[in-house]
């Protein structure tokens, strides 16, 4: 029996897609290759955390220097297993091809980017070491950020940044910002606060993206300041397609499905700004 859809083309067509519409996922890095083992089996997983416990010392004649111990915390996430299904009937089969299955790839596409999205963001509200108040849950200023960016201490350089995250309800707090689109100002750009792929601008050098997923609880915005390499994912299936028939039905089932873990990897490399901070 011919298939609706191809499904090594299908799942191709989704996780290309996948990389354009995530927004966590955009600044989290692939961190499958430092725990291979995921791709075997298991509920939950461990991302190694590497503790920076180097230190310098001057030498001395005949002193042994001493030797810093590589601590490897363990580091434990939950391995999620998510899918999208939906049911085509075989009087509308017929019309299931070309910008109709591009639609289907989309809506999918959104459902699965949604979920992801959400639980990159959950694991930075579940370790992240830095938060910073603001004063209106649903605005945020220039000055509250850059007391943000100050719990990186001279750690500053813009090149070492990810990406700011915001809410959608703070967009207009950064089109209002003098810093942020004023075109005067030396370390501004023309451009900013014409979104494109998620970003609206950049604030000192920084991307600015735009993103409801995970970004608001209990009536307040949540932005993330977010590090290179501070968060990660892996993932143990990637997204794949099955069908199944229902002949009694006189239909078929399309099932998309994938199995994933997320963790925030550097608990220093983010900084949370929301007006209720624990």
């Amino acid at each position: 029996m011919a298939t609706l859809f191809i499904p090594e083309v299908f799942a191709n067509a989704i996780n290309e897609k996948l990389g354009t519409t995530l927004r966590f996922g955009s600044v989290a890095f692939d961190a499958t290759s430092l725990v291979p083992e995921i791709k075997s089996a298991g509920d939950t997983m461990h991302f190694p955390k590497l503790k920076r416990t180097a230190t310098v010392e001057t030498v001395v004649k005949g002193t042994a220097l001493t030797p810093a111990v590589i601590d490897m915390t363990d580091s434990e996430a939950i391995i999620k297993y998510i899918g999208s299904a939906f049911r085509v009937y075989d009087c509308e089969k017929a019309q299931i091809k070309g910008a109709i299955q591009d639609k289907i790839v989309e809506q999918v596409v959104t459902a699965m980017a949604k979920t992801i999205d959400t639980d990159l963001a959950a694991a930075i509200d579940t370790d992240a070491v830095f938060k910073s108040a603001v004063a209106d849950g649903n605005k945020i200023t220039s000055g509250e950020l850059q007391t943000a960016i100050d719990n990186f201490g001279d750690n500053v350089d813009t090149d070492s940044f990810a990406a700011i995250i915001i809410n959608s309800k703070l967009r207009s707090s950064f089109v209002g910002m003098d810093e942020f689109v004023n075109t005067a100002l030396t370390y501004q750009t023309s451009g900013n606060a014409i979104v494109q792929n998620g970003i609206i601008g950049y604030y000192f050098g920084i991307p600015v993206i735009v993103t409801n997923n995970g970004t608001y609880a209990s009536n307040e915005a949540k932005t993330y300041i977010i590090k290179k390499d501070a968060l990660g994912y892996v993932f143990q299936k990637g997204i794949t397609l099955e069908e199944s028939r229902e002949a009694l039905l006189l239909a078929t089932d399309v099932v998309a499905s994938s199995l994933y873990a997320t963790k925030l990897l550097d608990d220093k490399g983010v900084v949370i700004c929301r007006k209720t901070i624990a």
